[in-house]
C-alpha cells in the first residue's frame, strides 16, 4: 500500500531507516518512545528515561542534540518542557536537555512504526523500546526434588558471604566479601542463583570503594538478567540493579544520572511495586534520594529551591528510617540514623531549616548527636557497620559547628569559641551502655579524632583518603583548640596537606577553607 505523503516510516529492525534513509539509532528510538507515550501513555517522555535507557552516556545533552537535529531533517516537530503543547518555536531551547519531551498534536505528523516493513504491534514496539516483561517461566520439576537434591556449594558459600558481609569483613578488609560473593557465583547452577551472588558482590563492592569491580559485577548482572528464566524474582533483581547503578553515579559526583535510576525504579510500570512492597528496596532508593537532596540544597543558588530540597531531603530519611525498620534490617537503620543526624545539623547550619531560628544551636547539636549516638550504638550492640569512621566525623564536625572565629584567626579569637562540651553530649544520650564512653576514649575531643587514627594507622580500620583527611582536620582542630599550638596540632595540620593531592578537586578546595579558618601559625610547619 503506498504510503501518505505525511507518512513518517519508521523502520525499527537493522538497518534501522526513516522515509528509507539511514537512521541513528538513539535518535529513532526516543521518537519511537515518543510515539508510544502519545499513544498508550500520557504524551510525555522524561528526561531520566531516556538517560536510563543510554546510561553509557555521561550526559544526555549531545544525544538530544543530535535527536532534535535528526528530527528536524525527518520533518518531525518534537517539543519539551512544560506547558506541553506549548508552539516549539517559542520554547527556550537553551533547557531541551531538561525534558520532558512530547510530540506536538498537529494532525499532518503521522509516524508509522514498521518492523520488517509490516505496521508494528504494540507488543513488538515495546520489544523495541525495553518496554516488555518477559513471559513468566513454567514452573518445572527443576525447583522440587531434583533441585533439592542438588549438593550445597553454592548456598554453604553463598551464606559464608553473607556472615563475612554481617560481621563487617568486606569493610575491615576491603574485598573479602565480594571475594566471598564471586566464589559463591561460580558454584551457581541456574540464572537465580547467578543473579542473586552477582547482586550482592556488586554491592559488596560497591561497600568497599571497589567502583570498578561493582561495575564489571553489574554489567555481568545485567546480561543474566536480560536472559533468565526467573521472573517471580526478576523485578527485584532489576530493582537493586538500579540502585547499584545509582550509587555509582553518586560516587563519580553525576547526581543527574542517579536521579535519572531512582526515578525510574520509582516510575515504572514492572519496578514500582517492588519499590512500593519490598522495604529493603525502599530503603536504599530513599537513603541514597536523600543524599542526592542533600547535594542539591547545598549547592543551589536560590535559597527557596535550597530549602526545598533539604525539606525533601529529611522527608526522605523519614521514610528510609521507616522502611529500614520495618525490613528488619539494623545495618540500614544504623546507616539511615546516621545520614539523620548529619543533615539535621547541615540544614540547620546553613539556614535551610529553621529559617526564623526558633531552636538553639546547642539544642539541634544535641539532638543530631542522639541520632549519631543511635548509629554507634547499633555499631556496637549488633556489629554491624564497622569500619565506616563517618560517626566519628560528623560527631566531632557537629561538636564544633557553632564555632566561627573567622578567616586566619588569631590564638586566642579561635580558643575564645570553645565547642559543645563533651559531657554534654554524653549526657543527651538514652541508650545506655554508651558509645560515647570514657572507657571507649571518650575523655576529650581531640582523643576521638586520635582514637580514630591510631586505629587506621595499625590497619585496625582502614579508612578512605576523604575519612583521614576528615579526621586530620578534625584532631588539629581540637588539640588547637585543647593544647594551643602544640607539635601534635602542627602534626595533623601537615599531615592533612601532605594528603590533599589524593582528593578529588572539590575536596581539596573544602579542606583548604577550612584550614583557613585554623591560626595562621599552626601552618607555618607545612608551609
Amino acid at each position: 500500500m503506498p504510503a501518505s505523503p505525511c507518512e513518517i516510516r519508521l523502520e525499527l529492525t537493522p538497518p534501522y531507516r526513516v522515509n528509507d534513509q539511514p537512521a541513528r539509532f538513539q535518535s529513532l528510538w526516543l521518537l519511537a518512545r515518543l510515539h508510544y507515550a502519545a499513544a498508550y501513555e500520557n504524551g510525555q517522555v522524561p528526561a531520566s528515561v531516556v538517560q536510563l535507557r543510554f546510561a553509557a552516556n555521561r550526559t544526555i545533552r549531545m544525544l538530544v542534540s543530535r535527536a532534535f537535529a535528526d528530527f528536524s531533517s525527518w520533518g518531525v516537530e518534537v517539543g519539551w518542557g512544560a506547558p506541553v503543547n506549548a508552539p516549539v518555536n517559542q520554547i527556550n531551547p537553551a533547557s531541551r536537555s531538561r525534558g520532558p519531551f512530547w510530540l506536538p498534536t498537529r494532525p499532518q505528523q503521522n509516524l508509522r512504526p514498521l518492523i520488517g516493513g509490516q505496521a508494528a504491534t504494540r507488543r513488538q514496539l515495546e520489544h523495541f523500546l525495553g518496554l516488555d516483561r518477559p513471559p513468566a517461566a513454567a514452573a518445572s520439576s527443576a525447583h522440587g526434588l531434583h533441585y533439592l537434591m542438588q549438593d550445597l556449594a553454592y548456598w554453604s558459600q553463598l551464606t559464608e558471604a553473607m556472615r563475612d558481609e554481617r560481621e563487617g569483613m568486606g569493610r575491615l578488609r576491603g574485598r573479602q566479601a565480594a571475594e566471598s560473593f564471586h566464589a559463591a557465583r561460580s558454584r551457581a547452577g541456574n540464572d537465580f542463583q547467578q543473579a542473586l551472588a552477582l547482586m550482592k558482590e556488586s554491592l559488596a563492592w560497591r561497600r568497599s570503594a571497589q567502583l570498578e569491580d561493582s561495575r564489571l559485577a553489574l554489567k555481568k548482572l545485567g546480561r543474566v538478567l536480560e536472559g533468565g528464566h526467573f521472573s517471580g524474582a526478576q523485578p527485584t533483581f532489576a530493582a537493586m540493579a538500579c540502585i547499584v547503578r545509582a550509587w555509582e553515579y553518586y560516587a563519580r559526583d553525576e547526581p543527574a544520572g542517579a536521579l535519572a535510576c531512582l526515578e525510574q525504579l520509582q516510575n515504572s510500570a514492572e519496578l514500582q511495586p517492588v519499590f512500593r512492597y519490598n522495604p529493603r528496596v525502599r530503603f536504599e532508593c530513599l537513603n541514597l534520594s536523600a543524599l542526592l537532596h542533600k547535594h542539591a540544597a547545598l549547592n543551589g543558588k536560590r535559597i527557596e529551591h535550597c530549602r526545598q530540597q533539604a525539606d525533601i531531603a529529611l522527608q526522605a530519611l523519614a521514610g528510609a528510617l521507616e522502611a529500614a525498620y520495618e525490613a528488619d534490617s539494623i545495618d540500614a537503620v544504623q546507616h539511615v540514623a546516621a545520614n539523620i543526624g548529619w543533615c539535621l545539623w547541615l540544614f540547620w547550619q546553613h539556614g535551610l531549616t529553621d529559617a526564623e531560628r526558633r531552636l538553639e544551636a546547642p539544642a539541634v547539636q544535641r539532638q543530631a548527636m542522639r541520632w549519631l549516638g543511635l548509629s554507634e550504638w547499633i555499631c556496637d550492640r549488633f556489629g554491624v557497620g564497622n569500619g565506616s569512621g563517618w560517626n566519628i566525623i560528623f560527631l566531632l564536625r557537629v561538636a564544633r559547628g557553632a564555632c566561627r572565629a573567622g578567616k586566619r584567626p588569631s590564638l586566642r579569637q579561635f580558643r575564645a569559641q570553645p565547642p559543645l562540651p563533651l559531657a554534654a553530649m554524653q549526657a543527651a544520650f538514652p541508650l545506655q551502655p554508651s558509645p560515647f564512653s570514657v572507657a571507649k576514649g571518650f575523655r576529650s575531643w581531640s582523643a576521638v579524632a586520635l582514637l580514630a587514627l591510631e586505629e587506621h594507622d595499625q590497619e585496625r580500620l582502614p579508612l578512605t583518603p576523604l575519612q583521614q583527611a576528615n579526621l586530620l582536620l578534625e584532631a588539629a582542630w581540637f588539640l588547637t583548640m585543647e593544647q594551643g599550638l602544640s607539635l601534635a596540632a602542627c602534626g595533623h595540620a601537615q599531615r592533612l596537606r601532605l594528603l590533599l593531592p589524593q582528593l578529588r578537586r572539590s575536596e581539596r578546595n573544602f579542606f583548604r577553607d577550612e584550614l583557613d579558618q585554623l591560626p595562621p601559625e599552626l601552618l607555618e610547619p607545612a608551609q
